[in-house]
C-alpha cells in the first residue's frame, strides 16, 4: 500500500492499536530519548509526543518516532499481512528495489503552505530532542531524507546521514567522502562551489527505509524512484524554493540550505549515539548545512528517531534496516552474476555488520565469490565486516541453525576462515582504533573483515561409507518406517 503521506500512516497505525499518543508534558532533553529507549527495547508502539516542554506556540509542537519499530509495522509499511516472515519482506523488497517507478513532478503541495526565509528562520522552532546523554547537542536530522544532486550529471541522491543543530540556521554534518553525497560534495569542492541540499522529514515510510540503505542506482534513477517500485506508486516531487533540488510534495518539512567547502564555515559536531550501540563520531569541526530556506505543512509533525542497537536495546532503524539491506545485498549479487543465492539476511542488533548469505553452491570457491562481490561494493561501507555464507538447507533467519553449521561445517585449517585486510570501513565501529576512523583524513574507516565459509567444504572427500557424499548422514532424523509408525501410535504412548 502506498501512503500518501505521513499523517495517513500515522492514523493507519492508530486504526490499527499501534500508535501511542504522548499527551503527558516531556522534556525534550534526554527525558524524550529515555522513553523512547524504553519503548524500542520492548518492540512497543509509535509515538506521538502531543506535549513537548517548550513547544506548546511554536511552529512544530509535535514529533513522531518508532513508526517502523516493529516486525509488524515493517510489513504493513509495504503493504504486506501483519504477521509477514522476515524472509517474505526480504524477498518482497528485494523484488520492488528492482523494479523503480519513475517520478512525477508536480507545481505544489501542502509542504509549500508555509515558507520561512533570511532572519525568520529558527531551527530551536522545531521540537528536537537531545536524544542520548553524551550528545553533543540536538540532532535534527535522525529519521530524515537528504537529497544533493550531482553538479557534473544532474542526477539526484537521497541518503540519511545524522546532522546536529549548531546554530538558528546550521546543522553540523557527519560527510564520508564514500557515501553517495560525498561523492557529490567532492566535485561541488572541486569546483569551488557549495553543494546545495534539502532535507526531507516526514513522508511515506518507504523513502526513508529507501534512503537509510546502501542501495545502488545509475543514471536518472535515484532513491525516489526506487522508493516508487517499494511502495508500488509513483512519488509525486515539487521543486524547491532556493534550488533545483526535488523533494516530496506531501512531506511535512523540508529544509534547504547548502554547504560550503570553506572550512571557515564548519561547525562543531558531535559526538552522538550511534548505530553499534556506542557513542561516535566525537566533537570536530565538520561541514555544515547553512540553512536558506524551511518550507512546511500547517501544524507541522518533526520526525526523529533515537539511534543505537545493543543486547536487549533495539532502536527503530534495527528492525527495518535488516530487511532494507539485506534486499539491497541480494540484488547486488544478482547484478554482479553470483549465482545460486537463496537468502541473505543479518540479525537487527548487528546493523548488518554480520552478514548471512545463503547459496545453492555450484562450484569451488562460490562463497569467495560472494564475500569478493559484497566487498567491492558500495554497501561495504557500513555492512558484511563479518560475512556468514551457508548452503540452502541452513536456515539463515534461524540463529541456532546457523551456529550448527559454524560449529560443524567449518575448519579454520582448511581454508573456511578468509580474512581481507585493510579495506574501507565503518568510521563508527569503536573496534577500530580512534586514528584510523580520522574521515577528515581517510574519508571513512578501516576494516579487516572476514568470511566465515560454512557451507561444506568440497575438499572433503567423496566417502562411500557416508553413501557417496562428503558428510554423513543426520542421525537426529528418524527412517520413514519408523517416523510413520510412531505417527500412527502416539496417542497410545501417552506421552
Amino acid at each position: 500500500m502506498a501512503y500518501k503521506d505521513m499523517r495517513e500512516w500515522i492514523n493507519s497505525l492508530e486504526d490499527r492499536g499501534l500508535l501511542r499518543r504522548i499527551k503527558a508534558e516531556v522534556n525534550w532533553d534526554r527525558e524524550l530519548g529515555a522513553i523512547v529507549r524504553k519503548v524500542n527495547s520492548q518492540e512497543g508502539p509509535a509515538l506521538l509526543f502531543e506535549n513537548i516542554k517548550g513547544y506548546k506556540n511554536t511552529t512544530c509542537r509535535r514529533l513522531f518516532t518508532n513508526g517502523l519499530g516493529s516486525k509488524e509495522r515493517i510489513a504493513l509499511s509495504i503493504g504486506l499481512p501483519r504477521d509477514a516472515s522476515y524472509r517474505e519482506m526480504v524477498q518482497t523488497m528485494k523484488e520492488r528495489l528492482a523494479q523503480p517507478i519513475d517520478s512525477v513532478i508536480v507545481n505544489s503541495g501542502p509542504v509549500k503552505e508555509n515558507i520561512i526565509k533570511g532572519s525568520a528562520i529558527n531551527l530551536e522552532e522545531f521540537p528536537v530532542p537531545k536524544w542520548h546523554h553524551l550528545d553533543g547537542g540536538r540532532y535534527i536530522n535522525t529519521a530524515c531524507s537528504v537529497v544533493t544532486r550531482d553538479p557534473e550529471t544532474g542526477a539526484l541522491n537521497v541518503g540519511t546521514y545524522r546532522g546536529m543543530i549548531t546554530g538558528r540556521d546550521t546543522i553540523g554534518v557527519l560527510l564520508a567522502s564514500t557515501q553517495h553525497w560525498g561523492m557529490h560534495f567532492a566535485k561541488y569542492r572541486k569546483k569551488g562551489l557549495p553543494m546545495p541540499v534539502a532535507v526531507i522529514y516526514g513522508w511515506d515510510p518507504v523513502l526513508f527505509m529507501v534512503s537509510s540503505t546502501a542501495v545502488q542506482h545509475r543514471g536518472k534513477i535515484s532513491e525516489f524512484e526506487l522508493a516508487g517500485g517499494l511502495r508500488q506508486a509513483p512519488i509525486e516531487l515539487v521543486k524547491c524554493e532556493t534550488s533545483d533540488l526535488l523533494v516530496p510534495a506531501a512531506a511535512e518539512m523540508i529544509i534547504e540550505g547548502q554547504i560550503s567547502p570553506d572550512p571557515a564555515t564548519f561547525t562543531k559536531e558531535g559526538p552522538f549515539g550511534e548505530y553499534p550501540g556506542y557513542f561516535g563520531g566525537m566533537e570536530s569541526l565538520k561541514p555544515s548545512i547553512k540553512v536558506d530556506c524551511i518550507t512546511h505543512r500547517n501544524d507541522p509533525i518533526f520526525r526523529g528517531l533515537l539511534e543505537g542497537n545493543s543486547p536487549g536495546h533495539l532502536s527503530e532503524d534495527g528492525y527495518y534496516l535488516a530487511v532494507s539491506w539485506a534486499a539491497a545485498a541480494w540484488n547486488i549479487l544478482e547484478a554482479i552474476g553470483v549465482p545460486g543465492v537463496t537468502g541473505v539476511w543479518s540479525k537487527q542488533v548487528t546493523d548488518n555488520t554480520v552478514l548471512r548469505v545463503q547459496i545453492r553452491k555450484s562450484y569451488r570457491g562460490h562463497a569467495k565469490q560472494v564475500a569478493n562481490a559484497l566487498w567491492g561494493s558500495p554497501i561495504a561501507n557500513y555492512a558484511a565486516k563479518m560475512l556468514i555464507v551457508t548452503d540452502e538447507d541452513i536456515d539463515i533467519f534461524d540463529d541456532e541453525a546457523v551456529e550448527w553449521a559454524l560449529a560443524y561445517r567449518v575448519n579454520a585449517d582448511m581454508g573456511d576462515i578468509s580474512f581481507f585486510s585493510g579495506t574501507f570501513g565503518s568510521m563508527l565501529d569503536p573496534s577500530v582504533p580512534l586514528a584510523q576512523r580520522d574521515v577528515a583524513k581517510y574519508g571513512q574507516g578501516k576494516w579487516c573483515r572476514v568470511l566465515i565459509d560454512a557451507t561444506i567444504n568440497w575438499e572433503l572427500e567423496i566417502e562411500e561409507q557416508y553413501g557417496g557424499s562428503r558428510y554423513p548422514a543426520l542421525a537426529t532424523e528418524v527412517d520413514p518406517e519408523n517416523a510413520a509408525l510412531v505417527e500412527k501410535r502416539w496417542k497410545e504412548y501417552g506421552i
